[in-house]
């Protein structure tokens, strides 16, 4: 669109009333409502770019035994920690009943993420007994009283 059409539209839309009284002009289109008005497609036949289709977890969810083996060998997670995991897993996911496209690789990733998240809180608070956290003074040996 040239300058003077510009001009021209915008004339067209100012020349009565509000924006929101005016009806949709015929000639001239604007260009970009032009662009989006072809670019939105229905709802049938929406698909993502692979084919793949989004879909939510499935109430028999288990992860596959590639993954299992994945995780130990790169992460050193053992298989018992991981399985431990799908509970609350398919328990969040199926409470949101979002739609996902892979989910082995969501589960992969939540149990990544809670294994550094223990391994974290590990460090952290190292083992010790209640009895030792109460009776516990070490914070007061920098104390010059």
């Amino acid at each position: 669109m040239n300058n003077d059409d510009h001009k021209a539209y915008h004339r067209m839309l100012n020349a009565g009333g509000s924006m929101w009284e005016l009806d949709a002009p015929s000639e001239p289109v604007h260009p970009v409502f032009a662009r989006a008005a072809q670019a939105v497609p229905n709802a049938e036949t929406l698909t993502t770019g692979s084919g793949a289709r989004t879909e939510p977890l499935p109430q028999d969810f288990l992860p596959e035994g590639v993954y299992i083996e994945w995780l130990q060998q790169h992460y050193g997670i053992p298989p018992a920690f991981t399985l431990e995991q799908l509970p609350d897993f398919k328990l969040y996911w199926l409470e949101t009943g979002e739609a996902r496209k892979a989910w082995q690789n969501k589960f992969k990733n939540h149990v990544i993420y809670q294994w550094k998240r223990k391994q974290s809180e590990r460090e952290q608070n190292p083992h010790r007994t209640t009895a030792e956290k109460l009776t516990d003074t070490s914070w007061s040996d920098s104390l010059d009283i």
